[in-house]
């Protein structure tokens, strides 16, 4: 039995990634970690209420993500992390020895990709580990 790490923030491609991921895991009798991660703000004031609300918005999502994979019979871990989403998938999967990272793209064409960064496109780049891109529904 392996680990699933899959990205979550409750968008459409992130849905079908983790419809993929707990399809895998179903059918491989992985387990899955689903991550909701964020980069914090260094400033204070209004800023800091704004970080509550996406980590509240994060317990959320992390939640529908419990449910979707307990319907089909998988077992999930969830984690928030305080880090950019690219580096926190890549740290959780490096520490459940993960099979693979999944995650959702809504299909950026290259040049913008690269230019404004998404987070397919820098575990791609950064990963040891294999990743498993998932297109969001048009």
């Amino acid at each position: 039995m392996g680990t699933q790490v899959v990205g979550y923030d409750g968008t459409d491609g992130a849905r079908a990634a983790l419809d993929a991921a707990v399809g895998l895991a179903a059918g491989l009798g992985d387990g899955l970690v689903a991550v909701f991660a964020h980069a914090t703000s260094r400033l204070g004031g209004e800023v800091r209420d704004y970080d509550d609300a996406i980590r509240e918005h994060g317990r959320g999502v992390l939640e529908e993500a419990r449910s979707i994979a307990r319907e089909a019979g998988v077992e999930i871990e969830l984690v928030l992390r305080e880090q950019s989403s690219a580096e926190a998938l890549i740290a959780i999967a490096d520490e459940h020895d993960a099979r693979m990272i999944v995650v959702g793209s809504y299909g950026e064409r290259p040049i913008k990709s690269a230019l404004v960064g998404s987070t397919p496109t820098r575990l791609l780049h950064l990963s040891e580990r294999p990743v498993l891109v998932v297109r969001a529904p048009e």
